[in-house]
């Protein structure tokens, strides 16, 4: 039988309602330069020892108790501390302290969350501070064991059937509770009844609790959750947390209604969008919709430009605007592999960085901004399908090269680019932390300028179809170039399309595919072949937003189409001489 002993310093600490205990919490812990920080930021007395919760105290947290009689408790981060641990240390002092205050503060010291409230429910679920342990016996049958297992865990537990994995209520969000984690606590309850367990009794038990467990509802879409709380993006409502919200994700900030200052994130705009209004609130409405995870937007964000010229800044605020938890890296090629996708299910917002080698059709891509079902095959874990819903930020200093001519991209992609870099001398290594601290009044911003989230939507359309996004597009795509010089008319009596065979610099004037390759010859690119060419002209002409659709009919000289050349002597002195 595993017997509880007190976590490290619990004896050292003052008792009495009136006092107070510190605890330094995190992957860094033990380090004695944070430690002499907290105690000289505390004013603590000259031979005061906090406890001590380091990565191996968290990973045994079950089998220690913060047997506690002060009535407050402040802890401290030091380095890596998730929700779950946090809220393991939550429930053990709801069980074994006797502390009403409990606040947690973050590495810069300060106050991150008052989880008083979240102790005294979880005191009153289980009907005082120290639950009850349930007894089992040997003989007991498994499914008797799983429930007296989830009552001695004391977790507030539901299963998440397409993943297939426990998460745990936290108070904000609903966490996924790592299968090791859950294990080592069924090891734990089983040698406390004094029960002997094996690898397949222990994952009997385990699996039988899955079945009992209730399963985890949908997402409320409509909701924004914050740190203090969820708002309501419809009615603008600003609600306390709720479990039947069933959200897994929050941004890692306090909502508030006043209006603050901006004064770095203002710089930073006016410079990226060179002083035009429109181009300052279309960038607004792509942070508009990663802040409210409008995925079912079905658009993604490519932002190019030179390196210095804003770019990374943006990244970094979008990913402030999601939460850096809610946040991953990924390759484009990633979107095509089962595998390689684990892991974005629960995110929010993913961000491609220096893609500009990449040249693929996007199929992955496509699949999840257009809100697909995709398949998932997480390593040592079952397959399973998901929505990914989250929003996507490719980063470039160059275009990506797109290779499907069909529009599945050209409808989704909002095209950014940054052409300026800011002087040397104006440069500053610290900027982006200053953002960060105006994230608060950024929100508050973001979400001021687009009370209705369709005129947001409306903006990113109107960044779609701009002269800059055309001349991105241009850029990456030689076709989308060559039609610069071309235009449609309703009536089919325009260029003949002609093929590779096509001879003679008299048929440059009369015939598309002849042009075409005289074109990407003189810009010394790679040319399509006749089929994708065809395929492609439709698209090209809808990004030059020509008034009429590409048609074609068959004539007895061949297939002749309604593109027409703006000036052939434009063409001819630009291309061919």
């Amino acid at each position: 039988m595993t017997k509880l002993r007190n976590a490290p310093f619990v004896d050292k600490q003052p008792k009495g309602k009136p006092y107070e205990a510190y605890i330094i919490a995190g992957g860094n812990a033990w380090n004695k330069t944070k430690q002499q920080t907290v105690l000289e930021w505390t004013k603590a007395e000259a031979n005061y020892q906090p406890i001590i919760l380091g990565s191996k105290e968290l990973r045994e947290i079950d089998r220690l108790k913060l047997a506690l009689e002060v009535g407050n408790v402040a802890i401290y981060r030091a380095g890596t501390l998730t929700e779950a641990e946090k809220s393991a240390i939550c429930q053990n002092l709801a069980k074994y302290s006797a502390a009403e205050t409990v606040v947690f503060y973050d590495e810069a010291l300060q106050l991150e969350e008052n989880a008083s409230g979240y102790i005294a429910r979880l005191r009153t679920e289980n009907g005082g501070s120290v639950a009850e342990k349930p007894k089992i016996k040997e003989s007991d049958r498994t499914n008797d064991k799983a429930r007296a297992f989830q009552k001695w865990l004391g977790l507030d537990l539901a299963f998440q059937c397409g993943s297939r994995e426990i998460h745990a209520y936290n108070g904000k969000i609903w966490e996924k509770v790592e299968r090791e984690q859950i294990n080592r606590s069924v090891v734990t309850f089983l040698e406390e009844n004094e029960i002997g367990y094996s690898k397949k009794s222990v994952n009997a038990l385990l699996e039988t609790m899955e079945i009992q467990l209730p399963l985890m509802g949908e997402v409320a879409g409509d909701l924004i959750a914050f740190d203090n709380g969820v708002l309501n993006r419809n009615t603008l409502l600003f609600e306390p947390h709720n479990r039947q919200n069933w959200l897994t994700a929050y941004i890692p900030h306090s909502y508030d209604e006043n209006v603050a200052e901006t004064p770095h994130f203002d710089q930073w705009l006016n410079f990226v969008s060179d002083g035009k209004q429109d181009k300052a609130k279309n960038i607004l409405a792509a942070l508009y919709a990663i802040l409210t995870n409008r995925y079912n937007w079905q658009v993604f964000f490519q932002v190019t430009g030179k390196g210095g010229s804003g770019k990374s800044v943006f990244a970094g605020i979008a990913t402030l605007l999601a939460g850096e938890k809610n946040t991953a890296s990924a390759r484009l090629e990633n979107f095509d592999d089962e595998r390689k996708i684990a892991g974005l299910e629960d995110k929010k917002l993913i961000i491609c960085s220096e893609q500009t080698k990449y040249a693929g059709d996007g199929g992955g891509l496509k699949a999840i901004t257009g809100g697909d079902m995709v398949r998932v095959d997480p390593k040592n874990k079952h397959p399973f399908n998901a929505r990914i819903a989250a929003m996507i930020m490719i980063v470039n200093n160059d275009p990506c090269k797109w290779t499907e001519r069909n529009g599945g991209i050209d409808r989704r992609i909002v095209n950014f680019r940054f052409n300026k870099r800011p002087p040397e001398n104006e440069r500053d290594p610290y900027f982006m932390d200053k953002i960060t601290l105006e994230i608060g009044g950024i929100i508050r911003k973001v979400l001021d300028t687009f009370p209705d989230p369709l005129e947001a939507k409306r903006a990113l359309e109107e960044q779609k179809e701009s002269l800059e996004a055309l001349e991105i597009k241009k850029q990456s795509d030689p076709l989308t170039d060559f039609f610069e010089y071309l235009y449609t008319t309703e009536n089919t009596d325009g260029l003949y399309i002609g093929t590779g065979n096509t001879l003679g610099h008299d048929k440059i004037r009369t015939h598309l595919y002849p042009a075409y390759l005289a074109f990407v010859k003189a810009k010394n690119v790679l040319e399509l072949g006749l089929n994708t060419f065809v395929v492609g002209i439709e698209q090209a002409v809808k990004q030059h937003g020509n008034k009429h659709d590409f048609t074609k009919r068959k004539t007895n000289k061949g297939q002749r189409t309604n593109v027409h050349f703006k000036n052939f002597d434009d063409f001819q002195s630009d291309i061919l001489n």
